[in-house]
């Protein structure tokens, strides 16, 4: 992220109070069009519109919980599933008596997908997806192109029929590596706002010698893989380092983590976020909206908003979306970002965190609630901005930079 704080902006003029959401804000109250899929299907419906399905409020949190729980007691099945989520180096969410989008569709994929007790829900919702994708010309991070590029070049190592067997876990890895193996893919390191982020055929077709790409999109090779074998996986990463981040596959039953590449057996007490595929979909457009900048390309913002869609709770996505409604002076948007993250998303939380890179999160924590400070004072939302003084104050009084803000924004 550039210095855009460094100096504070001088604006001439305050927006008044505008109370209706904007669309791409509303996008935050609401589950992204793949997790209304898996909530839909599973018998839920988020009746007040905010999000989430909350307990005792008819949405069917309850049903939910009961058919798909682990556990003997309502109890026991609900702390399976209300168990929270990876964000922001914390875990958020948990037992709060409300599902969010990451809650739902990770219990979707790890518990109920290819289950034979749910093959209706999974084929349905399988189908749906697939579907929507096709139709809304997503891009294909983790799904083959209609026309089998993927399948076709695996089934050529593989040989026919690979994907109708029964296969134990070491099997399954033995399968994954002559995949990668005789793809001709090996490891990238770096930025990958620097290159893009390849689809699965958009990798089948470069030339050999080229396919070089990066751990996650070796994780979404095997996500797939494993998918057309029916097997129960989840994708999962873990900053290694304060510098590196790092992905892998997690397989259930037994849980088991596969890693192609090996990296995170260097490290020690690896901490793995699991996030449902959707999330992906939310990178794909945060890398390709940082190539785009300082282009002639006049998409970058509303790729940004299309990441915050997918990848709604992670601070730093958010803040980068912040960032450009700054430079723009979109107070309002700001402002209304503001409210979303002190609602649902637990700031102070992330404060606790030990995790190698939390300190570039608490940056960007630091520089989003900023963001959305002068959007609450520049719209005239006291309140909002009474709750984004009272967190700076409280997390970063010491800070040269919030001083010199709370001191010229000041009511």
């Amino acid at each position: 992220m550039k210095k855009t704080l460094a100096v504070i902006i001088i604006f001439t003029a305050f927006s008044s109070v505008i109370s209706a959401r904007s669309p791409i804000i509303q996008q935050l109250y609401s589950f992204s069009p793949l997790a209304e899929i898996v909530v839909r299907n599973l018998g839920m419906s988020d009746k007040n519109n905010n999000g989430l399905i909350e307990k005792g409020n008819n949405e069917g949190y309850e049903e939910f919980v009961e058919r798909y729980g682990i556990g003997n007691t309502f109890e026991e099945k609900e702390k399976s599933i209300d168990r929270g989520f990876s964000a922001n180096n914390v875990v958020i969410g948990a037992n709060n008596g409300r599902l969010e989008e990451n809650e739902i569709v990770n219990h979707y994929y790890i518990h109920i997908r290819f289950k034979p007790a749910f093959t209706t829900e999974t084929d349905t919702i399988e189908n749906e997806v697939t579907a929507y994708f096709y139709a809304n010309n997503l891009p294909l991070v983790w799904l083959d192109d209609e026309q089998g590029t993927v399948m076709n070049a695996v089934t050529a190592i593989l040989g026919e029929g690979w994907n109708e067997q029964e296969v134990t876990a070491d099997q399954l890895e033995i399968l994954f590596r002559r995949t990668i193996q005789g793809l001709g893919i090996t490891g990238n390191q770096g930025n990958p706002s620097n290159t893009g982020y390849y689809t699965l055929p958009e990798i089948i077709n470069l030339p050999r010698g080229r396919r070089s790409v990066y751990c996650f999109k070796v994780m979404n090779l095997g996500f797939w893989l494993f998918s057309q074998l029916r097997v129960n996986s989840i994708q999962a990463d873990a900053p290694l380092t304060k510098n590196m981040a790092h992905a892998v596959n997690m397989l259930y039953n037994p849980q088991r983590i596969i890693d192609y590449s090996r990296t995170s057996n260097r490290y020690r007490n690896v901490v793995w976020n699991e996030s449902g595929p959707f999330i992906n979909i939310g990178y794909y457009y945060s890398v390709l909206a940082k190539k785009m900048k300082g282009t002639t390309n006049d998409n970058y913002i509303e790729y940004l908003e299309q990441s915050v869609i997918y990848e709604k709770y992670d601070l730093t996505n958010l803040c980068t979306l912040a960032e450009s409604y700054f430079e723009e002076n979109r107070n309002l948007e700001n402002s209304q970002i503001g409210d979303f993250i002190f609602e649902q998303i637990d700031l102070n939380a992330v404060f606790s965190s030990t995790r190698p890179d939390v300190e570039r999160t608490k940056y960007n924590l630091k520089s989003l609630v900023l963001f959305t400070l002068v959007g609450y004072r520049l719209t005239n939302n006291k309140p909002g901005f009474e709750q984004a003084e009272a967190f700076l104050n409280r997390r970063f009084r010491n800070d040269r930079l919030v001083i010199q803000y709370l001191e010229y924004f000041r009511f």
